[in-house]
């Protein structure tokens, strides 16, 4: 063994700095922006359809409502969250809608059964988002 203060002091700092690296890397969290546009952690976006948390979140809340309540009752959620969200969010708006949009278009080859229906909610999404002018059609 060394007697030698200073190199025992010297393997303490480099075992120190070992360890204080390797918890740095269990720190490090890769950010990436989500397909929903949104910044997110790589490994949740990844894990969760490309989504960052808050979408994923409304999302599943969705989801859960529709299993509960029905198509009518989700309907009515989102159809009433989107005529009522203040203007200062139309960001948070688009988003949500375009998460509805591709959705119900996914929906549309998984469950051929409810095609009409999903139809309407994809024009109603789509009127939504791009309201047309009642005077053009005139």
């Amino acid at each position: 063994m060394h007697n030698n203060p200073h190199f025992v002091s010297l393997m303490h700092i480099e075992f120190r700095l070992n360890y204080d690296l390797y918890l740095l890397s269990l720190l490090i969290v890769i950010i990436m922006k989500a397909k929903c546009g949104h910044m997110t952690e790589k490994s949740y976006a990844d894990a969760h359809g490309g989504l960052c948390r808050k979408c994923h979140s409304n999302f599943s809340f969705l989801l859960e409502l529709e299993q509960k309540y029905g198509e009518d009752a989700l309907i009515e959620y989102w159809y009433g969250k989107i005529l009522t969200y203040p203007l200062e969010t139309k960001q948070d708006v688009h988003c949500f809608i375009n998460h509805l949009m591709e959705f119900y278009q996914q929906k549309l080859t998984e469950v051929p059964s409810k095609k009409n229906y999903i139809k309407k909610m994809l024009y109603m999404l789509h009127s939504i988002k791009e309201p047309f002018d009642i005077q053009t059609l005139r």
